[in-house]
């Protein structure tokens, strides 16, 4: 009787293992799509803003993107236009210049670079809008005195090329500068 049972149990688990599962759909990069929010002309900084819960507004936010011709949806932030130098990334310098020690305005080490930070995905192979995703990594920001310590971000968003506008929440771990793990905060991009 125990070897039967054993033998039902064992079927069982064999025919719920051989259950097919699909992957959800994945479709091609748009290589148009990161493009909405980045002009190929030196200096140009896409209409980008953060909002302040401690003044309950949207609030202007200067950072030069970065993007790639090899890896079509990933956007990111820098100064491709200054070597050794980055820019206002997510507004984090002027979040984190607060902290002891501020943030360094040294060459090799200037401001705040974050190469691919989004990532756009379309809804299908021929749309036009889709989901951004905060791509999950530490950010390495330099104190004056060049120590540097990490802030982690994640989290996501949608994108609409139609309206031109992308919409994201940012989810910044702070806990190596005694900070919370979980800080989010709103930022829209419009061309």
């Amino acid at each position: 009787m125990m070897k039967k049972t054993l033998s039902i149990v064992v079927l069982l688990l064999a025919f719920m293992a051989c259950k097919k599962r699909f992957a959800e759909p994945t479709y091609a990069p748009n290589a148009t799509a990161v493009r909405v929010w980045y002009q190929p002309t030196q200096f140009y900084t896409p209409d980008a803003e953060i909002f302040l819960d401690s003044s309950n507004r949207w609030w202007r936010v200067t950072a030069f993107p970065l993007v790639y011709d090899n890896d079509p949806n990933k956007y990111g932030f820098g100064n491709p236009w200054t070597p050794g130098r980055g820019s206002n990334a997510l507004y984090m310098n002027t979040i984190y210049g607060r902290l002891p020690g501020g943030v360094t305005s040294d060459s090799g080490y200037y401001n705040i670079t974050i190469p691919k930070a989004f990532e756009l995905i379309p809804d299908n192979d021929t749309a036009k809008q889709g989901k951004v995703n905060v791509i999950p990594q530490l950010v390495k920001i330099f104190r004056r005195d060049k120590t540097s310590y990490n802030i982690g971000i994640s989290g996501g968003g949608t994108y609409n090329e139609i309206s031109k506008l992308m919409e994201v929440e940012v989810i910044f771990d702070e806990t190596e500068v005694g900070g919370s793990k979980e800080v989010k905060r709103k930022y829209r991009f419009r061309p």
